[in-house]
Protein backbone atom coordinates (compact mmCIF):
# COMPACT_ATOMS: atom_id res chain seq x y z
CA UNK A 1 0.00 0.00 0.00
CA UNK A 2 1.29 3.45 -0.90
CA UNK A 3 0.58 6.36 1.45
CA UNK A 4 -0.25 9.20 -0.95
CA UNK A 5 -0.91 12.84 -0.05
CA UNK A 6 -1.93 15.00 -2.98
CA UNK A 7 -1.89 18.74 -3.63
CA UNK A 8 -3.73 20.47 -6.46
CA UNK A 9 -0.77 22.40 -7.88
CA UNK A 10 0.90 21.46 -11.15
CA UNK A 11 1.97 22.87 -14.49
CA UNK A 12 -1.63 23.50 -15.57
CA UNK A 13 -2.76 25.09 -12.29
CA UNK A 14 -4.49 28.40 -12.97
CA UNK A 15 -3.42 31.60 -11.21
CA UNK A 16 -6.11 34.15 -10.39
CA UNK A 17 -6.67 37.22 -8.26
CA UNK A 18 -9.32 36.84 -5.57
CA UNK A 19 -10.32 38.80 -2.52
CA UNK A 20 -7.27 38.60 -0.33
CA UNK A 21 -4.69 38.35 -3.11
CA UNK A 22 -3.16 35.89 -5.57
CA UNK A 23 -4.18 32.24 -5.59
CA UNK A 24 -2.81 29.28 -7.59
CA UNK A 25 -4.90 26.14 -8.23
CA UNK A 26 -6.57 23.80 -7.63
CA UNK A 27 -8.40 24.63 -10.88
CA UNK A 28 -6.41 23.47 -13.89
CA UNK A 29 -6.30 24.35 -17.58
CA UNK A 30 -5.67 20.67 -18.31
CA UNK A 31 -4.24 19.58 -21.65
CA UNK A 32 -7.00 21.16 -23.73
CA UNK A 33 -6.98 24.07 -24.10
CA UNK A 34 -4.07 24.01 -21.66
CA UNK A 35 -1.86 26.93 -20.61
CA UNK A 36 -2.03 30.13 -22.65
CA UNK A 37 1.45 29.48 -24.07
CA UNK A 38 0.25 26.27 -25.78
CA UNK A 39 -1.58 28.38 -28.34
CA UNK A 40 -4.63 26.10 -28.26
CA UNK A 41 -7.15 28.69 -27.13
CA UNK A 42 -6.31 28.89 -23.44
CA UNK A 43 -6.36 32.38 -21.94
CA UNK A 44 -5.86 31.67 -18.22
CA UNK A 45 -2.33 32.16 -16.79
CA UNK A 46 -0.86 28.96 -15.36
CA UNK A 47 2.29 27.75 -13.60
CA UNK A 48 3.67 26.69 -16.99
CA UNK A 49 3.14 30.21 -18.36
CA UNK A 50 4.98 31.64 -15.35
CA UNK A 51 7.94 29.28 -15.90
CA UNK A 52 8.10 30.30 -19.55
CA UNK A 53 8.01 34.04 -18.85
CA UNK A 54 10.81 33.65 -16.29
CA UNK A 55 12.98 31.78 -18.79
CA UNK A 56 12.91 28.48 -16.95
CA UNK A 57 11.33 26.88 -20.00
CA UNK A 58 12.71 27.46 -23.48
CA UNK A 59 10.06 28.38 -26.04
CA UNK A 60 11.92 26.46 -28.75
CA UNK A 61 12.92 23.47 -26.58
CA UNK A 62 9.60 22.25 -25.20
CA UNK A 63 9.10 18.51 -25.86
CA UNK A 64 12.54 18.43 -27.41
CA UNK A 65 11.60 21.24 -29.79
CA UNK A 66 8.55 19.44 -31.18
CA UNK A 67 6.15 22.04 -29.74
CA UNK A 68 6.92 25.75 -29.78
CA UNK A 69 5.53 27.77 -26.89
CA UNK A 70 4.01 31.23 -27.32
CA UNK A 71 5.83 33.63 -24.99
CA UNK A 72 3.67 36.61 -25.96
CA UNK A 73 0.45 34.74 -25.17
CA UNK A 74 1.84 33.77 -21.76
CA UNK A 75 2.85 37.36 -20.96
CA UNK A 76 -0.53 38.66 -22.11
CA UNK A 77 -2.40 36.23 -19.89
CA UNK A 78 -0.24 37.12 -16.90
CA UNK A 79 -0.61 40.86 -17.46
CA UNK A 80 -4.38 40.87 -17.97
CA UNK A 81 -5.37 38.37 -15.25
CA UNK A 82 -2.73 38.87 -12.55
CA UNK A 83 -0.17 41.67 -13.02
CA UNK A 84 -2.46 44.64 -13.79
CA UNK A 85 -5.05 43.85 -11.08
CA UNK A 86 -2.21 43.69 -8.55
CA UNK A 87 -0.27 46.67 -9.91
CA UNK A 88 2.90 44.86 -10.97
CA UNK A 89 4.67 43.72 -14.12
CA UNK A 90 4.49 40.29 -15.73
CA UNK A 91 7.85 39.18 -14.30
CA UNK A 92 6.84 39.97 -10.73
CA UNK A 93 3.49 38.23 -11.26
CA UNK A 94 5.19 35.11 -12.61
CA UNK A 95 7.64 35.08 -9.69
CA UNK A 96 4.76 35.35 -7.23
CA UNK A 97 2.91 32.47 -8.90
CA UNK A 98 5.91 30.16 -8.63
CA UNK A 99 6.53 31.10 -4.99
CA UNK A 100 2.94 30.27 -4.11
CA UNK A 101 3.11 27.03 -6.10
CA UNK A 102 6.31 25.94 -4.30
CA UNK A 103 4.76 26.72 -0.93
CA UNK A 104 1.63 24.72 -1.79
CA UNK A 105 3.76 21.76 -2.87
CA UNK A 106 5.77 21.96 0.34
CA UNK A 107 2.56 21.61 2.38
CA UNK A 108 2.07 18.17 0.86
CA UNK A 109 5.56 17.11 1.91
CA UNK A 110 5.08 18.56 5.41
CA UNK A 111 1.87 16.57 5.69
CA UNK A 112 3.80 13.29 5.55
CA UNK A 113 6.91 14.43 7.47
CA UNK A 114 6.88 17.21 10.05
CA UNK A 115 3.17 16.81 10.84
CA UNK A 116 3.93 13.17 11.71
CA UNK A 117 6.85 14.03 13.94
CA UNK A 118 9.54 13.41 11.31
CA UNK A 119 12.40 15.71 10.36
CA UNK A 120 12.05 16.42 6.63
CA UNK A 121 15.79 17.07 6.48
CA UNK A 122 16.44 13.39 7.14
CA UNK A 123 14.89 12.46 3.78
CA UNK A 124 15.68 12.93 0.10
CA UNK A 125 13.05 14.44 -2.18
CA UNK A 126 12.39 12.42 -5.36
CA UNK A 127 10.87 14.67 -8.05
CA UNK A 128 9.44 13.44 -11.34
CA UNK A 129 6.81 14.27 -13.91
CA UNK A 130 6.97 17.13 -16.36
CA UNK A 131 6.83 19.91 -13.76
CA UNK A 132 8.32 18.25 -10.66
CA UNK A 133 12.01 18.90 -11.49
CA UNK A 134 11.21 22.55 -12.26
CA UNK A 135 10.21 23.19 -8.65
CA UNK A 136 12.03 20.49 -6.68
CA UNK A 137 14.93 22.51 -5.27
CA UNK A 138 12.64 25.39 -4.23
CA UNK A 139 10.31 22.98 -2.44
CA UNK A 140 13.34 21.37 -0.78
CA UNK A 141 14.56 24.75 0.46
CA UNK A 142 11.10 25.56 1.79
CA UNK A 143 11.11 22.60 4.19
CA UNK A 144 14.79 21.99 4.86
CA UNK A 145 15.45 19.00 2.60
CA UNK A 146 19.05 18.98 1.40
CA UNK A 147 19.10 16.14 -1.14
CA UNK A 148 16.97 15.95 -4.29
CA UNK A 149 16.88 12.99 -6.68
CA UNK A 150 15.65 13.39 -10.26
CA UNK A 151 15.21 9.93 -11.86
CA UNK A 152 16.23 9.31 -15.42
CA UNK A 153 13.56 10.50 -17.90
CA UNK A 154 11.39 12.02 -15.13
CA UNK A 155 8.64 13.08 -17.54
CA UNK A 156 7.77 9.42 -18.20
CA UNK A 157 8.83 8.04 -14.82
CA UNK A 158 5.43 6.53 -13.99
CA UNK A 159 5.06 4.94 -17.42
CA UNK A 160 8.60 3.55 -17.21
CA UNK A 161 7.82 1.96 -13.87
CA UNK A 162 4.66 0.39 -15.18
CA UNK A 163 6.39 -1.10 -18.22
CA UNK A 164 9.36 -2.50 -16.28
CA UNK A 165 7.60 -3.69 -13.14
CA UNK A 166 7.08 -7.40 -12.64
CA UNK A 167 3.93 -8.83 -14.18
CA UNK A 168 1.45 -9.94 -11.53
CA UNK A 169 -2.06 -11.39 -11.53
CA UNK A 170 -4.24 -11.43 -8.42
CA UNK A 171 -7.19 -13.75 -7.87
CA UNK A 172 -9.65 -13.28 -5.02
CA UNK A 173 -12.32 -15.78 -4.00
CA UNK A 174 -15.01 -15.31 -1.39
CA UNK A 175 -14.67 -18.07 1.18
CA UNK A 176 -16.50 -17.80 4.51
CA UNK A 177 -15.30 -20.32 7.07
CA UNK A 178 -13.94 -20.53 10.59
CA UNK A 179 -10.19 -20.66 11.13
CA UNK A 180 -9.25 -23.94 12.79
CA UNK A 181 -6.17 -25.96 13.62
CA UNK A 182 -7.24 -29.00 11.64
CA UNK A 183 -6.09 -30.26 8.26
CA UNK A 184 -7.15 -28.42 5.15
CA UNK A 185 -10.60 -29.29 3.90
CA UNK A 186 -10.79 -30.84 0.42
CA UNK A 187 -12.89 -27.98 -1.01
CA UNK A 188 -10.20 -25.49 0.01
CA UNK A 189 -7.46 -27.53 -1.64
CA UNK A 190 -9.48 -27.79 -4.86
CA UNK A 191 -10.15 -24.05 -4.89
CA UNK A 192 -6.45 -23.36 -4.39
CA UNK A 193 -5.57 -25.63 -7.31
CA UNK A 194 -8.08 -23.75 -9.49
CA UNK A 195 -6.50 -20.37 -8.67
CA UNK A 196 -3.05 -21.79 -9.32
CA UNK A 197 -4.13 -23.07 -12.73
CA UNK A 198 -5.64 -19.69 -13.61
CA UNK A 199 -2.49 -17.91 -12.51
CA UNK A 200 -0.23 -20.10 -14.62
CA UNK A 201 -2.46 -19.63 -17.65
CA UNK A 202 -2.48 -15.83 -17.21
CA UNK A 203 1.32 -15.68 -16.91
CA UNK A 204 1.75 -17.94 -19.95
CA UNK A 205 -0.57 -15.73 -22.02
CA UNK A 206 1.76 -12.78 -21.40
CA UNK A 207 5.17 -14.47 -21.47
CA UNK A 208 4.53 -17.49 -23.64
CA UNK A 209 6.27 -20.74 -22.85
CA UNK A 210 9.23 -20.20 -20.58
CA UNK A 211 11.38 -22.28 -18.27
CA UNK A 212 11.43 -19.47 -15.74
CA UNK A 213 9.18 -20.24 -12.81
CA UNK A 214 6.61 -17.78 -11.58
CA UNK A 215 6.36 -16.73 -7.95
CA UNK A 216 3.30 -17.49 -5.85
CA UNK A 217 1.99 -15.66 -2.79
CA UNK A 218 -1.17 -16.48 -0.91
CA UNK A 219 -3.10 -14.55 1.69
CA UNK A 220 -6.47 -14.44 3.38
CA UNK A 221 -8.79 -11.66 4.52
CA UNK A 222 -9.62 -12.57 8.12
CA UNK A 223 -11.54 -11.11 11.05
CA UNK A 224 -12.70 -12.09 14.48
CA UNK A 225 -16.29 -13.35 14.48
CA UNK A 226 -18.57 -10.33 14.80
CA UNK A 227 -16.13 -7.80 13.32
CA UNK A 228 -17.10 -5.78 10.25
CA UNK A 229 -13.65 -5.14 8.73
CA UNK A 230 -11.16 -7.79 7.71
CA UNK A 231 -7.34 -7.80 7.79
CA UNK A 232 -5.28 -9.25 4.94
CA UNK A 233 -2.84 -11.82 6.29
CA UNK A 234 0.04 -13.26 4.24
CA UNK A 235 0.13 -17.00 4.82
CA UNK A 236 2.83 -19.59 4.10
CA UNK A 237 2.07 -21.92 1.21
CA UNK A 238 1.92 -24.95 3.50
CA UNK A 239 -1.31 -23.60 4.97
CA UNK A 240 -2.98 -24.26 1.63
CA UNK A 241 -1.58 -27.72 1.04
CA UNK A 242 -3.58 -30.86 1.75
CA UNK A 243 -3.07 -32.62 5.09
CA UNK A 244 -0.81 -29.92 6.52
CA UNK A 245 -1.52 -28.28 9.89
CA UNK A 246 -3.07 -24.84 9.62
CA UNK A 247 -1.48 -21.86 11.32
CA UNK A 248 -3.70 -19.10 9.89
CA UNK A 249 -5.31 -18.27 13.26
CA UNK A 250 -1.91 -17.53 14.82
CA UNK A 251 -0.83 -15.45 11.80
CA UNK A 252 -4.06 -13.46 11.98
CA UNK A 253 -3.61 -12.82 15.71
CA UNK A 254 -0.10 -11.48 15.07
CA UNK A 255 -1.23 -9.23 12.19
CA UNK A 256 -4.18 -7.88 14.21
CA UNK A 257 -1.77 -7.05 17.04
CA UNK A 258 0.55 -5.26 14.60
CA UNK A 259 -2.27 -3.31 12.93
CA UNK A 260 -4.39 -2.36 15.94
CA UNK A 261 -2.18 -2.92 18.97
CA UNK A 262 -4.42 -5.65 20.36
CA UNK A 263 -5.50 -9.20 19.57
CA UNK A 264 -7.27 -12.19 21.13
CA UNK A 265 -4.95 -15.19 20.68
CA UNK A 266 -6.24 -18.64 21.50
CA UNK A 267 -4.88 -19.93 24.82
CA UNK A 268 -7.23 -22.78 25.68
CA UNK A 269 -10.31 -24.33 24.13
CA UNK A 270 -12.51 -22.30 26.43
CA UNK A 271 -10.48 -19.09 26.33
CA UNK A 272 -10.46 -18.12 22.69
CA UNK A 273 -11.83 -15.56 20.22
CA UNK A 274 -12.60 -17.44 17.01
CA UNK A 275 -11.58 -15.96 13.68
CA UNK A 276 -13.07 -16.48 10.25
CA UNK A 277 -11.99 -16.14 6.66
CA UNK A 278 -13.73 -13.75 4.32
CA UNK A 279 -11.67 -13.97 1.14
CA UNK A 280 -8.71 -15.95 -0.08
CA UNK A 281 -6.09 -14.31 -2.27
CA UNK A 282 -3.73 -15.89 -4.78
CA UNK A 283 -1.02 -13.80 -6.48
CA UNK A 284 1.14 -15.15 -9.31
CA UNK A 285 3.99 -13.07 -10.71
CA UNK A 286 7.05 -13.32 -12.90
CA UNK A 287 10.03 -11.01 -13.16
CA UNK A 288 10.63 -9.07 -16.32
CA UNK A 289 14.06 -8.79 -17.87
CA UNK A 290 15.81 -5.60 -16.79
CA UNK A 291 17.70 -3.48 -19.29
CA UNK A 292 20.78 -1.42 -18.52
CA UNK A 293 19.91 2.10 -17.37
CA UNK A 294 23.40 3.60 -17.45
CA UNK A 295 24.20 6.85 -19.26
CA UNK A 296 25.93 6.78 -22.62
CA UNK A 297 29.58 7.71 -22.63
CA UNK A 298 29.47 11.28 -23.94
CA UNK A 299 32.08 13.75 -22.82
CA UNK A 300 30.75 16.22 -20.28
CA UNK A 301 31.48 19.17 -22.53
CA UNK A 302 29.12 17.87 -25.21
CA UNK A 303 26.18 18.15 -22.82
CA UNK A 304 26.32 21.96 -22.66
CA UNK A 305 24.24 23.85 -25.19
CA UNK A 306 24.78 27.48 -24.16
CA UNK A 307 23.39 30.00 -21.68
CA UNK A 308 20.07 31.77 -21.17
CA UNK A 309 18.98 34.60 -18.88
CA UNK A 310 16.66 33.14 -16.24
CA UNK A 311 14.80 34.66 -13.31
CA UNK A 312 15.48 32.44 -10.31
CA UNK A 313 15.59 33.59 -6.69
CA UNK A 314 15.16 37.30 -7.31
CA UNK A 315 13.56 39.42 -9.99
CA UNK A 316 16.98 39.90 -11.58
CA UNK A 317 17.95 37.60 -14.47
CA UNK A 318 21.09 35.48 -14.19
CA UNK A 319 22.88 33.59 -16.94
CA UNK A 320 22.18 29.90 -16.40
CA UNK A 321 24.10 27.10 -18.10
CA UNK A 322 21.97 24.97 -20.41
CA UNK A 323 22.61 21.28 -20.96
CA UNK A 324 20.88 18.26 -22.47
CA UNK A 325 20.23 15.50 -19.92
CA UNK A 326 20.52 12.58 -22.39
CA UNK A 327 24.14 13.59 -23.01
CA UNK A 328 25.21 13.26 -19.39
CA UNK A 329 27.16 10.23 -18.18
CA UNK A 330 27.90 8.81 -14.73
CA UNK A 331 30.17 11.05 -12.69
CA UNK A 332 29.44 14.28 -14.58
CA UNK A 333 28.95 17.32 -12.32
CA UNK A 334 27.51 20.80 -12.70
CA UNK A 335 26.87 23.71 -10.34
CA UNK A 336 23.91 26.07 -10.38
CA UNK A 337 22.52 28.26 -11.73
CA UNK A 338 21.71 25.83 -14.50
CA UNK A 339 18.88 24.22 -16.46
CA UNK A 340 19.09 20.56 -17.45
CA UNK A 341 16.69 20.03 -20.33
CA UNK A 342 15.25 16.85 -21.80
CA UNK A 343 12.31 15.83 -23.94
CA UNK A 344 9.52 15.97 -21.34
CA UNK A 345 11.02 17.85 -18.40
CA UNK A 346 13.47 20.51 -17.22
CA UNK A 347 15.47 20.45 -13.98
CA UNK A 348 16.27 23.81 -12.35
CA UNK A 349 19.41 24.34 -10.27
CA UNK A 350 19.53 27.50 -8.16
CA UNK A 351 22.82 29.29 -7.41
CA UNK A 352 24.94 27.17 -5.10
CA UNK A 353 23.21 23.87 -5.89
CA UNK A 354 25.49 21.01 -6.97
CA UNK A 355 24.48 18.15 -9.26
CA UNK A 356 26.14 14.82 -9.98
CA UNK A 357 24.98 12.00 -12.27
CA UNK A 358 25.01 8.53 -10.70
CA UNK A 359 25.65 5.16 -12.36
CA UNK A 360 21.95 4.68 -13.19
CA UNK A 361 21.45 8.06 -14.84
CA UNK A 362 19.72 9.71 -11.89
CA UNK A 363 20.51 13.36 -11.14
CA UNK A 364 21.63 13.76 -7.51
CA UNK A 365 21.33 17.34 -6.29
CA UNK A 366 22.88 18.80 -3.15
CA UNK A 367 20.77 21.83 -2.28
CA UNK A 368 22.81 24.93 -1.35
CA UNK A 369 23.44 25.18 2.40
CA UNK A 370 22.83 21.46 2.82
CA UNK A 371 24.45 19.20 5.31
Amino acid sequence: MMDIFEVGTGGGSIARVEEGGLRVGPQSAGAAPGPACYGLGGSEPTVTDANLVLGRLGADRFLGGEMRLDVEAAERALLERVAKPLGMDATAAADGILRIAATAMSYAVKGVTTERGLDAGDFALVAYGGAGPLHAVEVAREIGIRNVIIPRAPGVFSAFGMLFSDLRYDFVRTWFTRARRRAVRPDRSASTASSRTQGRAAIASSFGRSRRRSRVKRAADMRYVGQEHAVTVDLPLKVFERARPRCDQAAFDAMHELRYGTSAPRRTRRDREPAQHRHRRHAQSRRRKRSSAGRSAHRQGSAFTGKRPVYLQRQIPVDADLSRAPRWRAGNRINGPALIEEHASTTVLLPGDRLEVDAYGNLLIKVAGGR
